[in-house]
C-alpha cells in the first residue's frame, strides 16, 4: 500500500470555468466503478473517445461542442488536433483521481491509471506502490500488455508524440511510455 498525497495544485482551481463540469462527469462515470478493473476500463474508455474528438478537425470540434466554446479549443493552436489529445489526457486523468479522493494505491490497475496523472503526488504513489514489492511492479507490466485498452491508449499517446516530435524535425526517435 502506498499513500496518495493531496495534490499541490488542483486541475479544477487552474482548468477554464467552462471545462469544470465536464471535469466532474468524467469523474462521476469513473467513480461510478466498483473496483479498479471495472475504473480502469471506462478511464480507457473515456478517454479513447476523446482521442477520437481531438483527432477531428478544430471547426468539427468547435460545431459538437458550440461555437466559441473553451473545452472545444483546448489544447494546440493550430486546430491539428493530436498534440491536443497528449496535452489533456494527464490533465483529465488528474482531474478524475482528484475526484476520487482515494488515500493509498493497492492495485496494479489502479496504479497504471495513476502513472497518467498530471499530478507529481499521483505518479509517485503509483510508482512507491510498485517498488514496495516486485510482485506489483510486475503486475502493472502485466497488465499494461495484456490490457488491450490500455495498450490502445499507450500506443495512441506514443503515436501522438511520434507525430509531434517528425513536425518539429527533431532527429530523435519517440520511445514508448513505460
Amino acid at each position: 500500500m502506498a499513500t496518495i498525497a493531496t495534490p499541490a495544485r488542483s486541475v479544477f482551481e487552474t482548468s477554464p470555468e467552462k471545462l469544470r463540469p465536464f471535469l466532474h462527469s468524467l469523474a462521476g462515470r469513473v467513480s461510478g466503478g466498483a473496483n479498479w478493473m471495472v475504473r480502469k476500463k471506462t478511464v480507457c474508455d473515456l478517454l479513447l473517445g476523446l482521442d477520437a474528438f481531438f483527432a477531428l478537425p478544430a471547426e468539427e470540434r468547435r460545431t459538437l461542442m458550440g461555437a466559441g466554446d473553451d473545452a472545444a479549443s483546448h489544447g494546440s493552436q493550430d486546430g491539428t488536433g493530436p498534440e491536443d489529445f497528449r496535452n489533456v489526457l494527464p490533465l483529465y486523468v488528474g482531474a478524475i483521481l482528484e475526484e476520487l479522493k482515494e488515500e493509498a494505491v493497492t492495485q496494479p490497475e489502479q496504479a497504471a491509471i495513476y502513472m497518467l496523472s498530471i499530478h507529481p503526488e499521483h505518479q509517485m504513489a503509483a510508482e512507491e506502490w510498485m517498488l514496495a514489492d516486485p510482485r506489483n511492479g510486475k503486475a502493472v507490466r502485466r497488465m499494461m500488455r495484456s490490457d488491450r485498452r490500455y495498450r490502445q491508449l499507450m500506443e495512441r499517446m506514443a503515436n501522438h508524440w511520434k507525430k509531434t516530435r517528425a513536425g518539429q524535425g527533431s532527429s530523435e526517435t519517440a520511445s514508448s511510455p513505460r
